[in-house]
């Protein structure tokens, strides 16, 4: 097989690492001195099928199915039992969000992989925040707030034509089940209908069990399946 790896230059200057991702169809066996000889320190692989794969001088440390939910989305808004905030007309600081942000990526590989480590993770997703109320990742963030907890939920909406996506959300867990998440992706349903958007996506972690039940609960149904492993230079 030839090699497809691509390196992956926003994660290696974050990380400090080098690191590339590499696509595998189906029937492809990763079988290539190329694969040693790039100086990677982790590869990313990509499958839709759990393929064998043979790393000489690589160590698999982490799996994960990652899923794409989507749903075509009604016209008739939703009414919504929580008051929701809209950064655009109630700003927040930048900090106010992170620890949402560090609970909406609890199943997040870049936590649970000991090669990354809880520093930069939380790193990671302060950037995301960061990114999302400045618009460069988000077109919107919504949220609730509490005065005694601060914020008790948030949601940020990125946009790609017709379709948009969610990037963070999340529910302060000690308030999760009481319906904050679902107003808080009606309320991100809501501004797609009202501009015009007509699909939802989500991506989530198959063992986030919790949050994939709450999808499927909310209408969207599984678009894709990925299979993702981290392949570190021993």
């Amino acid at each position: 097989m030839k090699n497809n790896l691509t390196k992956l230059k926003w994660d290696s200057n974050f990380f400090s690492k080098n690191i590339a991702e590499l696509h595998i169809t189906n029937g492809d066996e990763l079988e290539n001195p190329e694969f040693q000889s790039n100086h990677y320190d982790l590869i990313v692989t990509k499958q839709h099928q759990d393929l064998h794969i043979e790393t000489q001088g690589f160590e698999e440390t982490f799996k994960e199915t990652k899923v794409i939910f989507s749903k075509y989305l009604n016209e008739i808004a939703h009414e919504i039992s929580h008051e929701i905030f809209d950064t655009d007309c109630f700003p927040k600081e930048d900090k106010y969000f992170f620890q949402l942000a560090y609970e909406s990526g609890k199943y997040s590989r870049f936590l649970l992989d000991p090669g990354f480590g809880e520093t930069k993770f939380k790193e990671l997703y302060n950037l995301w925040v960061i990114n999302s109320l400045n618009k460069t990742f988000a077109v919107k963030t919504f949220f609730t707030m509490d005065e005694n907890l601060g914020a008790t939920g948030f949601v940020t909406v990125q946009k790609s034509g017709k379709t948009a996506k969610i990037g963070l959300i999340a529910t302060h867990p000690l308030l999760q089940g009481k319906g904050i998440g679902t107003c808080l992706l009606q309320r991100a349903e809501n501004y797609c209908i009202e501009n015009g958007i007509g699909t939802m996506d989500i991506p989530t972690q198959e063992q986030n069990v919790g949050a994939c039940n709450f999808y499927q609960k909310m209408g969207y149904a599984v678009q894709e399946r990925i299979i993702l492993k981290h392949f570190w230079k021993k």
